[in-house]
């Protein structure tokens, strides 16, 4: 293992991965900061475009964007209070607060060097930590994988999603999607509609780039077109100095291991990570007062749990095949666009692919820190640019990634079905990652249930006495039913509590 580590860093050390990894970094953070735009976007439309590289060229570039988008989200929040990304909502409100108090180069250093801390510690944990889960994996069987698929649906489709009914209804609809084409044992074709495009049914890429681009281009046409009203504050100095970093390391350090946590679970995703961080800091810290005014801890604690979960996330997609979020869906796409098929053969099967791979993350967390500190005062006047401008970019380029991909006419027919689609599930608060990860993880629950239904023959007894045989599998269905339950209460609960704010309200009036 540790002769795999070391030919994974000399390859990832290579001037050729270095200039991508630096270039994916800063590509990764100018998305971010792009009003409109989110990782999963970046990385949706630029993964047809690393068809031509090799496997480890291809990855290590979308990782890289992955990590400088992830941190780019923020910036637009802390300087003018709206936020590149769901999970930047958390540091924005503290750096917002410190913007207006004329600290909004203190928020943005201290946003930078969390990002960079964050990323740091979660990449470690990857690099030493998915090998030992993808041994574990080793021993998992059909019925076991047929039910950590249902629960990572369950749980990205209830726990990650607003609304628990409406999660849960995109999941089923992505599964519906991805049981287009051969049927796995019998060849049966279903929903191809006599279309020969559809036999090996809707690719994951130009489901990908449909979904997240075409109809992120339909919202960004309800914009005001060429106009733009926003005003890039005085951005100042960014280097908190070394004193201000040591007194929060503590900070950094806990919420760093709260956001890598909180990314190995299925559906929990960066925005859940960087609440829990904010609020796990305010639980401990000194002055909790000061959370919400412009606190350095919340800033810090957010960012570092924000960029703590892309190793976290990591994990689960490469040992399991399990996406955590949807960046990772789409980063997925990157993995199985060149022949990689994520699970726990991986690390014994494409070790030369892999390690090189989570080394150079290290890289692009360390390219996009030095990038921000030395060219954040330019790179944030791209959140100026008008969405007249964005929209038409963005439909070119998801144009061409889903011709290219397969180089057939239909794909593109596809692509703005699946997007128009997706826009009218958006404007229904419908959350579009399920709907991925149900394409994604649909055909490896349908091939595993066959498994399942082929040995409970042979062994003479029902599917459901088969599971109920084993423990593990007993185990995660009460996972799988405790977490659909809990997305319920949990509704139930934020429901509760909206009612009597209002209500609080109304008699104030």
């Amino acid at each position: 293992m540790f002769d795999q580590i070391l030919n994974g860093a000399l390859v990832a050390f290579q001037l050729q991965h270095i200039l991508l990894a630096f270039g994916g970094a800063m590509l990764g953070i100018i998305l971010g900061a792009m009003p409109g735009v989110s990782a999963t976007l970046g990385i949706a439309l630029l993964v047809p475009f690393t068809f031509g590289m090799s496997a480890v060229s291809g990855l290590i570039f979308l990782g890289a964007v992955y990590c400088g988008a992830i941190y780019g989200g923020s910036i637009v929040g802390i300087l003018i209070n709206v936020p590149g990304t769901p999970a930047a909502v958390a540091a924005m409100l503290d750096g917002y607060e410190m913007t207006k108090q004329g600290k909004g180069g203190l928020a943005l250093g201290l946003d930078i060097s969390a990002s960079f801390v964050g990323g740091q510690v979660s990449t470690v944990f990857l690099l030493f930590g998915a090998p030992l889960v993808a041994m574990v994996a080793l021993e998992i069987r059909s019925a076991e994988f047929f039910w950590i698929v249902i629960f990572a649906m369950s749980t990205i489709g209830a726990i990650g999603a607003g609304s628990p009914i409406k999660g849960l209804m995109s999941g089923i609809l992505g599964l519906v999607i991805g049981s287009a084409g051969m049927h796995p044992m019998t060849g049966t074709l279903r929903y191809s509609f006599s279309q020969p495009a559809l036999y090996e049914g809707v690719p994951v890429i130009v489901a990908l780039v449909g979904l997240f681009s075409i109809s992120q281009v339909l919202m960004l046409a309800e914009g005001k077109g060429m106009d733009t009203q926003l005003k890039i504050p005085r951005i100042g100095k960014l280097w908190p100095g070394w004193k201000t970093l040591w007194s929060l390391k503590k900070c950094m350090l806990r919420a760093s291991l709260v956001g890598t946590t909180v990314g190995v679970i299925p559906g929990a995703g960066a925005d859940i990570a960087a609440f829990i961080g904010r609020s796990e800091a305010r639980r401990v810290s000194k002055e909790p007062e000061k959370f919400g005014k412009g606190s350095m801890e919340g800033v810090v604690a957010a960012e570092a749990a924000n960029n703590g979960v892309v190793g976290g996330s990591l994990i689960p997609m490469l040992t399991l095949g399990i996406p955590g979020n949807a960046v990772t869906a789409a980063l997925l796409g990157g993995l199985l666009i060149h022949g990689l098929i994520p699970g726990p053969h991986l690390f014994s099967d494409a070790p030369d692919v892999l390690y090189p791979f989570i080394f150079s993350l290290f890289l692009a967390n360390l390219f996009f820190a030095v990038g921000a500190f030395t060219g954040l005062k330019w790179v944030a006047k791209v959140v100026l640019v008008p969405q007249g401008i964005i929209a038409p970019m963005v439909t070119a380029l998801a144009v061409i990634g889903a011709f290219s991909y397969r180089n057939i006419l239909f794909d593109i027919g596809i692509t703005l079905l699946l997007g128009l689609i997706g826009y009218i599930l958006r404007k229904a608060k419908f959350p579009l990652a399920p709907i991925i990860l149900g394409i994604i993880l649909g055909p490896l629950a349908e091939e595993n249930l066959d498994r399942v239904v082929t040995l409970a023959g042979a062994h003479g007894t029902s599917v459901f006495g088969f599971f109920f045989s084993r423990t593990l599998t007993l185990v995660l269905i009460v996972l799988t039913f405790a977490a659909i339950i809990y997305s319920f209460y949990r509704d139930h609960r934020s429901r509760k509590h909206l009612k009597e704010a209002m209500a609080g309200r109304q008699k104030e009036q």
